[in-house]
């Protein structure tokens, strides 16, 4: 991360999770390897550490918000442009994406469904365009669906 890493933002710590995603990605699909390479611990090292520092802050909830729209944004943002910027393709995916969730989900664990509101909120909310009270929306906009 650029940032200091004892207190990353959580911008920064999406996109060095995404990156190091990427890279990851890109190294168990190269079709010169030999075979794909070993487990990659880095995407979990790193993740813990944010939220360990984070709840150190006592800034945890928030962070780990503010991270999950991070990565929802750019989730969202590079599937619009791969379907070619089609609504009706992308809402598609977000509703049989939703149905593979709750299909293979075998236990009680809200993971797969907050995952899926929350990308879905992210899709349909338009972006804030900067003022104060747009700000204070979008945040708002994640978070009532859990506040109960």
């Amino acid at each position: 991360m650029t940032e200091t890493t004892d207190h990353p933002t959580p911008r920064a710590a999406a996109f060095a999770l995404i990156t190091t995603a990427a890279l990851d990605d890109a190294a168990r699909n190269d079709p010169a390897a030999d075979s794909p390479p070993p487990a990659n611990w880095e995407i979990y090292d790193c993740l813990t550490s944010v939220l360990e520092t984070w709840h150190g802050d006592g800034t945890l909830k928030e962070n780990s918000l503010s991270l999950t729209e991070h990565l929802a944004v750019e989730l969202c943002a590079y599937l619009f442009q791969r379907f070619g910027r089609d609504r009706d393709k992308f809402g598609r995916w977000l509703c049989d994406f939703g149905d593979q969730v709750a299909r293979t989900q075998q236990h009680a664990h809200p993971a797969g469904p907050t995952a899926i509101e929350i990308l879905s909120a992210v899709a349909d909310t338009p972006r804030p365009d900067g003022t104060a009270g747009a700000e204070r929306e979008w945040p708002t906009r994640l978070v009532v669906p859990y506040l109960g």
